[in-house]
């Protein structure tokens, strides 16, 4: 289920920091997914253990997560 734009205005702060991290994860899994092989899910969470928030990279503008959970409906 996606966020609906007005609920996505009322909380902006809350759901940008949320596809914020979501995007950091994606970033994360893939990388892990070329490293591990196929224990990508253990080494994925001890990486993500590591991973400090101030590290978090900015989503590009035409990023679309790939949870429909933080997809904001009628931008994506």
């Amino acid at each position: 289920m996606s966020v609906s734009p007005e609920e996505y205005e009322n909380l902006k702060a809350y759901y940008d920091f949320q596809r914020k991290k979501e995007y950091n994860k994606e970033q994360l899994m893939l990388a892990c997914s070329h490293v591990a092989g196929e224990d990508t899910n253990s080494f994925f969470d001890l990486m993500w253990a590591q991973f400090d928030e101030k590290d978090y990279q900015e989503p590009p503008n035409n990023w679309v997560p790939k949870n429909p959970q933080w997809r904001i409906n009628g931008k994506e």
